[in-house]
Formats: structure tokens, C-alpha cells, sequence
């Protein structure tokens, strides 16, 4: 079927913008720090992308309307520029569909800086946000900026989208980096999320309003995910520094 595109709205030029890319993963840390912006800065879904190697899952929508497997692209006006946000319920599942999102994303944005967002397994007491990218010259400028920027982790690489549309930006003339929080990754980690926008907002000057509740969501997802066992998981992930996150 290879890359099909439906927008919602007038179709949009990616090029010269931000684009903010994450997926389910590690503690689901991209995920949820794009959701909340998504979610703060009142972003429109302009377009929905299908691929045939997403999940054959369709969900209904807000309308009660069932719609195909996609990610959704969507669109923030930010202080006179141009931000977008990608993310799904899933990435593509194949190499070759993760290949073929990441060039096509690629292809549609010369000249623009795509930030994939990313969660890395750690110990429960390292809590750490950094950065890695695939340009000298861009990884200059990150490190001007205050960036973090790492030469040596993560040690076992990148998978997925976040890595083709990375160590495949300079290819395109687009400045690719991948933005990473450590996470214990055994659970939804939205305490990580938390931390990566909190360097987002302040190496990318990004506006302040971008907030995500971190106890309360996880308070939501913690109670979505209890069962009948009487664990009480709650009160296990925010319990003091010295037990685990908080």
C-alpha cells in the first residue's frame, strides 16, 4: 500500500518548521510528553497518516466514527512559527515500514528540525535528560544552546522510528536529534515525561505553558491499569526518593 495521507485540513507545508515526533515505547515517555503538548497547546489534527504495516487496528474517533490505523500529524501556532507534533497508538511495525515513514517525513520537511523523543531503560536513581544527533554542525549548535548532548550513549543504539528519522536527517537537510529521559521502563513513566519537557522548554525556549501534571496522570494511568490482585501500585510509584521516582 506504501504511504497513504488523508488531511483534515488544507494540506500543509512541513518544510522550515519543528516538528516534535514520538511513539509508545520505554515508560511511554515520548508518548506522553506529546500528548501534553498536544494537550496544552490546543493542537489541531491537520492529517492522518496510514501505512500497511501499522497495526491492523481501527478506533473510533471523537465523533464515534471508526477510523483506519494512523499517525496523526498535527499543527500548533506558536509565537508566529510553524510546530507540528507526529505520534500514534503504535509506530510502524516492519523495517520497512519504519523506513518508509521516517523518508517520507524526512522528504516533506528540508529544512526544518525534527526532535524524536525517547525513553532509555536505567536504575531507578538516575534521572537524567539528554540528547544525541547525526550532524556535526547541528550537534554544534545544540551544545551552544546548553544541550546535552551525548557521544557515548545510548550504548546499544537507537531502534524504530526516532532512529531512522535521526541517523537519516542529514540526508535530507533536516537537523535531526533525538531527545532521551532515563526511565526504569518497567511501567507508563509520565514522572520522566515530566523532565524531558522540562529541558525541552528550557534548551528550546519553549513556552512555559507546556505543563504535565506528573502525579495526577500517573494517578489516572495506575488506576485504569489496577486489578482485583490488591497490590496497591498507586502507592508503590509514589512513594519517597529513596524507594523509587518521586
Amino acid at each position: 500500500m506504501g504511504i497513504q495521507v488523508h488531511w483534515l485540513e488544507e494540506e500543509m507545508d512541513l518544510e522550515k518548521s519543528t516538528i516534535l515526533v514520538a511513539f509508545p515505547g520505554v515508560g511511554d515517555v515520548g508518548k506522553l510528553a506529546i500528548d501534553a503538548i498536544n494537550q496544552s497547546l490546543q493542537a489541531v489534527t491537520v492529517a492522518r497518516i496510514m501505512h500497511s504495516s501499522l497495526p491492523p487496528i481501527a478506533k473510533l474517533d471523537e465523533d464515534g466514527l471508526l477510523v483506519p490505523p494512523h499517525l496523526s500529524l498535527s499543527y500548533i501556532e506558536l509565537e508566529g512559527k510553524s510546530l507540528f507534533t507526529l505520534t500514534g497508538d503504535a509506530q510502524p511495525s516492519t523495517p520497512d515500514g519504519q523506513y518508509e515513514m521516517a523518508q517520507w517525513l524526512l522528504s516533506h520537511a528540508q529544512s526544518s528540525e525534527i526532535i524524536s523523543f525517547a525513553g532509555m531503560a536505567a536504575k531507578a536513581e538516575t534521572k537524567e535528560v539528554f540528547a544525541i544527533c547525526s550532524d556535526v554542525n547541528y550537534r554544534i549548535d545544540l551544545e551552544q544552546m546548553g544541550v546535552d548532548i551525548r557521544r557515548t550513549e545510548p550504548k546499544s543504539g537507537v531502534i524504530g522510528m526516532a532512529a531512522m528519522l535521526t541517523s537519516l536527517s542529514p540526508m535530507f537537510q533536516v537537523s535531526g536529534c533525538c531527545l532521551i529521559a532515563t526511565t526504569i521502563g518497567t511501567s507508563l513513566d509520565p514522572l520522566a515525561s515530566e523532565r524531558l519537557l522540562n529541558h525541552l522548554i528550557s534548551w528550546w525556549s519553549m513556552p512555559q505553558s507546556i505543563v504535565l501534571n506528573a502525579k495526577e496522570r500517573l494517578m489516572e494511568k495506575l488506576e485504569s491499569m489496577k486489578n482485583d490482585d490488591s497490590v496497591d501500585h498507586v502507592g508503590e510509584l509514589l512513594a519517597p526518593d529513596d524507594l523509587l521516582y518521586m
